[in-house]
């Protein structure tokens, strides 16, 4: 049977848009294995609703778009939830901003699982907490009859104006003008500091990399990784990113799933030159890393895995 689930979000942020995509990511999969409730009302109203349908709900879970509110009442206590005998979730997003706020809703909530992107399980917020990923999806991302055209690519938000502090500050830019200023790699490059850069259709940037030997990707704010290096895996393109803390090394291994860079990049033209000349040692790497990805962390895996942890409860 089914599990009926209410699936709290905010600001529309759900909708299979390009820009923000992986928000819904998680959602349209659950659809696909149960029935799946949208609401985008006050959540105050939750527990009044759960009490007076029609609908038996199983699970209530609050997605990616509710933690990217940026008021502080969105993070109250919502009186008579944590009195509701079914599983809460929360999808943790955004922890560089109101992270206290966001952890104290889900303690005062009475959460029974966090999703945990960011590493803060040792917070003990929910009854269990759960590591994640921002990940992607073989529908979008997948190998293409496209002629290679580029050894580097890149697509993506500069992240400058100091919005990344410490040894990663400004790394997207440093990476882009040490290729961009070399003659001996062609390369994709598709960046700023605005939304002037974006490509504009899926397809389009999926293709994008399917054009290229390697693609980069680069820790964010919170050393976080993105869904860009699940799809840069799914693609079958090299995933070449900065060196990641410990808590990511399970699935993006130096050497054997990506290409890793020091963040004073003192052995990034190294490294690179020499995945770029050795066609097999590339290969290899690749191929690694889609069946890891492609096997495992999908976001139909993430999907079912969720579900898994709820029934468990």
């Amino acid at each position: 049977m089914k599990s009926n689930i209410l699936y709290v979000d905010h600001g529309g942020v759900t909708a299979d848009s390009y820009m923000y995509k992986y928000y819904g990511d998680l959602l349209r999969e659950l659809r696909e294995i149960s029935n799946l409730y949208l609401f985008e009302g006050p959540a105050h109203d939750i527990p009044q609703i759960i009490n007076n349908s029609e609908i038996n709900f199983n699970i209530i879970i609050f997605g990616l778009g509710y933690f990217t509110q940026t008021s502080s009442h969105a993070f109250k206590k919502i009186e008579g939830l944590s009195q509701l005998s079914i599983p809460i979730v929360g999808m943790l997003h955004k922890p560089q901003t109101m992270l206290s706020e966001k952890l104290m809703f889900c303690k005062e909530n009475d959460m029974d699982i966090l999703l945990d992107y960011f590493g803060n399980s040792q917070a003990q917020v929910a009854k269990k907490s759960i590591k994640s990923w921002f990940t992607a999806s073989p529908k979008y991302f997948h190998t293409r009859p496209i002629p290679i055209e580029y050894d580097v690519g890149f697509s993506g938000a500069l992240h400058g104006k100091n919005k990344i502090k410490g040894p990663t500050q400004n790394l997207r830019t440093r990476v882009g003008e040490l290729l961009n200023k070399s003659e001996k790699y062609k390369v994709f490059w598709n960046s700023s500091n605005t939304l002037e850069y974006r490509i504009h259709s899926m397809e389009e940037y999926a293709s994008q990399m399917n054009k290229c030997k390697a693609w980069l990707g680069t820790t964010g704010p919170v050393n976080d990784i993105s869904p860009r290096y699940f799809e840069v895996a799914l693609s079958k393109v090299l995933l070449i990113c900065n060196d990641m803390p410990e808590v990511n090394s399970p699935v993006f291994v130096d050497g054997e799933t990506c290409m890793t860079f020091k963040n004073d990049m003192s052995d990034f033209e190294e490294k690179l030159d020499f995945y770029l000349k050795n066609d097999q040692e590339r290969n290899r790497v690749i191929n690694n890393a889609y069946e890891l990805v492609y096997n495992n962390y999908t976001w139909k895996h993430m999907a079912s895995n969720l579900l898994d942890e709820i029934r468990s409860l």
